[in-house]
């Protein structure tokens, strides 16, 4: 268990961020003092399954030079590590000539327990992938193969996408608005001040239903 996840807290954990929405977890790390946490606004979900939540298990590959790489056997290895209860995040050195993720990929991950999959890059056999009810954030789709054109290097590091790094253990989550890492000492208390938001927004949210005026409404409630 590379990442030391204590499973049943992880479980609670994610299964009470997957209640919440990315705006709101945004806003309390932008109120921390952590403004570079949201992924760049192309990385949204390319499945029909678009939520997804868990500790990063993170990853690195570069365009190769030659179509003879064959990265096979570090590709083998990085799926046997992956723990159950991870998210597969992966930076991609900039390639954008082939799918870096895909149908066995997906299959290979959910089958060690991974989540969900979020790259910096393409996906393909979407088809497949919804057809397992997969979650897939992606930049691009594209049918070319990685083979000969991108080589896994490195799993288990600090990566970066855009403007935000990701350490393995950070915790990832994504809905329909894009992905958010909450670093991996904030998981719990930026959990416990989004889940304030949400209350105090749905409160509001039913009174201006109700007719009641938005200033009222923002004076009770201190939301918006």
């Amino acid at each position: 268990m590379p990442l030391g996840i204590d499973t049943e807290v992880s479980e609670g954990i994610r299964g009470r961020y997957l209640k919440l929405y990315t705006g709101a977890i945004a806003d309390m790390l932008d109120k921390a003092g952590h403004r570079h946490q949201v992924l760049p606004r192309y990385v949204t979900p390319f499945t029909n399954a678009n939520r997804v939540a868990g500790p990063a298990f993170t990853g690195q590959g570069y365009p190769c030079a030659s179509t003879a790489n064959d990265d096979t056997q570090t590709r083998l290895a990085m799926l046997d590590s992956i723990q159950a209860g991870t998210v597969s995040v992966w930076a991609t050195g900039g390639s954008l000539e082939c799918a870096h993720w895909g149908e066995i990929m997906s299959t290979a991950a959910r089958e060690r327990g991974c989540t969900g999959a979020v790259i910096d890059g393409g996906v393909r056999d979407l088809d497949f992938i919804n057809a397992m009810n997969y979650p897939v954030f992606a930049k691009f789709r594209c049918s070319a193969s990685s083979v000969g054109r991108w080589d896994i290097k490195e799993y288990q590091i600090p990566i970066k996408i855009g403007d935000t790094v990701i350490h393995p253990g950070d915790f990832v989550f994504g809905d329909i608005d894009g992905v958010v890492i909450v670093p991996k000492d904030l998981t719990a208390d930026i959990l416990a001040a989004a889940e304030g938001v949400f209350e105090r927004e749905s409160g509001m949210r039913e009174e201006l239903r109700r007719g009641v005026p938005i200033k009222d409404a923002y004076a009770k409630y201190g939301a918006f």
